[in-house]
């Protein structure tokens, strides 16, 4: 079985269990998208899974670890012990964790920044720009280029 189809089930079990029809739903989604959701037709985001756990008046980690369970054939404390082992073994268990993701360099970011300073160290070390080149195995155009440039903060 599809995670798709437990996240459905689980979906459609819940409204049934609270007595609320798709419509019920449809302040925090449309009906058809309820529809979808529940026939395995459509996927939710993140953002959709918080609105449709704040709708059934659950807490999105509910919803979620009994899509989980659901999938992987477990009860819902076994996927939820589980999960806390995971967390404790990482070391998250108990440790505030970021709400946004940091900046992070993209690789050709860190290359030039590698490659500047590569040329700035042959450059401390008196070396010619030619010199620089040959040792760096860089072309003279790039070399010079990046010799004449400032440093980046």
């Amino acid at each position: 079985m599809s995670l798709r189809k437990s996240y459905a089930a689980v979906v459609q079990l819940l409204r049934t269990q609270k007595g609320l029809s798709q419509a019920g739903l449809s302040g925090s989604v449309t009906q058809t998208h309820v529809s979808e959701l529940e026939l395995g037709r459509s996927s939710a985001t993140v953002d959709m899974s918080a609105r449709l756990a704040s709708a059934l008046n659950v807490e999105p980690i509910t919803l979620l670890a009994l899509a989980a369970a659901s999938h992987e054939k477990r009860t819902v404390r076994e996927a939820l012990l589980a999960a806390l082992a995971e967390a404790e073994a990482l070391g998250l268990a108990d440790t505030p964790l970021p709400t946004e993701p940091k900046a992070m360099n993209p690789h050709r970011e860190l290359e030039a920044k590698r490659k500047w300073l590569a040329v700035h160290e042959m450059k401390a070390k008196g070396l010619s720009q030619s010199e620089a080149a040959r040792h760096l195995e860089m072309p003279e155009s790039t070399l010079r280029r990046l010799w004449h440039q400032l440093p980046k903060d």
